[in-house]
């Protein structure tokens, strides 16, 4: 795979491109993010050539690239937080001089731990409100990937914004096609949670699959890998290496698959996935294979709650902050029990209650999964519309 910046120019006389900043470092989520645009836009967009540029870097040296492109195009992840326009597409010193149009194809919105009460509050960065003018006015659509982000970008005023799913959602050999559902579930793939705080419940879910599928290959595989290194912090490396631990002990094999999108596509080779990593959930969905996601913050939620696909949220409201915001819906109030009393529970229902859905869904044929491919196909005519409208 060649370097960001690389990928995908011809080798003749230069064509029209499109520039994709895309977030490739080491999650392997980004990289399919990046992968599946490229896929999306070869098919479909009217400029058939594009170049990638690294997200979390200014453009400066880039900009002659750029201005002579036909769109500059952000490429998914969730770049509506803290940071958007300055660590996140740090492009807003050189937004005068990008004058092609700046398009949002399939971002999202970031929370932690991404309730009713921080879609309601959150507010645009104070850094993001030039680039956020660009998107809102620069072209006719700015593609989100669920309704939540949707309804976040509404309330910022980018009327623009429409729901066109993650890049990842889709995957073109496969639109059209049936559900593919297992007669057997011999293979399954497993991704505990990121998060620290979901230690315990990952391994609540490493026991709920071995008692499930006692005969299955199991493999628990890690997005971001379990080494310590400039993109995953020691708190995170240690959490992912005592899950790795467990995980062997109780049977599993372990696999890192960071740094390239082939481990996600060796997703191809399993039957099922069960876990909390959303793009190993969108993967299987966008190959029409079942999945079931354990939402880890508002990402998940928004993923579960825009495909209406199977699974559960691993978090809920604390009961002081769902008290607190019923009697006062805004103001100071509601943020200072939050940080006193802190904003959420890890429930200890949710594992057994995603053990009962799994069996369910099983036992029925698989038919929620089926429900949430023609809610991904019945989304995919207004991803098709955005991309074709690009410039050319």
């Amino acid at each position: 795979m060649g370097a960001p910046g690389e990928r995908g120019l011809s080798q003749a006389e230069d064509p029209p491109v499109y520039v994709l900043l895309t977030g490739c470092k080491k999650n392997a989520g980004d990289f399919l993010i990046a992968h599946a645009a490229r896929e999306l836009l070869s098919k479909y967009a009217p400029c058939k050539e594009f170049k990638e540029l690294p997200s979390w870097l200014p453009v400066t040296s880039h900009l002659d690239i750029i201005r002579s492109s036909k769109a500059l195009l952000l490429c998914g992840g969730p770049a509506f937080q803290s940071g958007l326009g300055t660590t996140i597409y740090p492009i807003t010193q050189d937004l005068e001089r990008i004058t092609v149009p700046i398009i949002s194809f399939g971002l999202g919105w970031k929370a932690f731990p991404g309730d009713e009460f921080d879609r309601k509050t959150v507010q645009p960065p104070a850094s993001a409100q030039l680039l956020l003018d660009r998107i809102r006015n620069d072209y006719r659509y700015a593609g989100c990937r669920d309704y939540l982000t949707l309804s976040v970008l509404k309330r910022w005023g980018i009327r623009n914004a429409v729901m066109t799913g993650c890049p990842a959602w889709y995957d073109p050999q496969w639109f059209d096609q049936p559900p593919r559902i297992p007669e057997k579930i011999r293979n399954v793939a497993v991704t505990p949670a990121e998060l620290p705080r979901f230690n315990h419940q990952s391994k609540e879910l490493l026991q709920l699959v071995r008692d499930l599928f006692p005969e299955a290959r199991r493999t628990c595989s890690f997005h971001r890998g379990w080494v310590r290194d400039e993109h995953t912090t020691g708190a995170h490396a240690e959490n992912a290496l005592d899950l790795k631990a467990y995980a062997e002990k109780a049977g599993f094999e372990c696999q890192d698959i960071s740094g390239s999108v082939e481990g996600m596509l060796r997703y191809e080779d399993y039957d099922l996935h069960i876990g909390y990593r959303v793009h190993a959930h969108l993967k299987f969905l966008s190959a029409r294979k079942p999945s079931f996601l354990i939402a880890e913050d508002g990402r998940g939620r928004g993923a579960l709650e825009a495909t209406s696909s199977c699974g559960v949220c691993g978090w809920q409201t604390s009961l002081p902050a769902a008290c607190c915001e019923s009697l006062f819906p805004s103001g100071k109030m509601p943020r200072f029990v939050r940080r006193r009393f802190g904003a959420y529970r890890v429930p200890q229902e949710a594992i057994p209650c995603l053990g009962e859905m799994i069996e369910q869904e099983i036992t029925q044929g698989f038919p929620r999964h089926q429900g949430s491919l023609a809610v991904i196909d019945a989304t995919r005519t207004k991803m098709l519309e955005m991309i074709r409208a690009m410039p050319s």
